[in-house]
């Protein structure tokens, strides 16, 4: 698949998703991080979040395994830091990926007309849920 293609279909993607929860829009507290997950993630992340959604191919840059961020962060879930790279508004390119992944602070916003708290509510359920997902280091 060529790169303009690939791209065209991601934007639609997304757009298409966006339009998937109007009228939730403004009850973001409800949205479970999981099912926030499914509708914002997965098609690059994968349904469980191993980078392997049906795009990832598609992409100039794989997406990461999101169920070990605790374990390559010595155990501990980066929570701030995952809320930092979802939300992307103030974060350099690099620190957020590549240019591919949305910047879904300013998506949740001009798409969704969400407020800026109901945006963190909504990031914060996405980062709980990777939280819960994590592949644990055993001790």
């Amino acid at each position: 698949m060529k790169a303009p293609l690939a791209i065209g279909l991601v934007g639609l993607f997304m757009v298409l998703s966006a339009y998937s929860v109007a009228g939730q829009a403004q009850a973001p507290f409800r949205d479970s991080g999981s099912a926030l997950f499914g509708t914002y993630c997965a098609s690059c992340h994968g349904r469980d979040a191993h980078g392997d959604g049906p795009v990832a191919e598609s992409l100039k840059t794989r997406p990461p395994n999101l169920t070990q961020l605790a374990r390559l962060n010595g155990g501990t879930f980066p929570a701030e830091q995952t809320r930092r790279v979802i939300d992307g508004r103030g974060v350099r390119v690099r620190a957020h990926g590549t240019i591919e992944m949305p910047v879904w602070g300013d998506a949740f916003i001009r798409r969704e007309g969400l407020t800026d708290a109901a945006v963190r509510a909504r990031i914060d359920a996405i980062v709980r849920y990777l939280d819960a997902i994590q592949e644990r280091i055993a001790h």
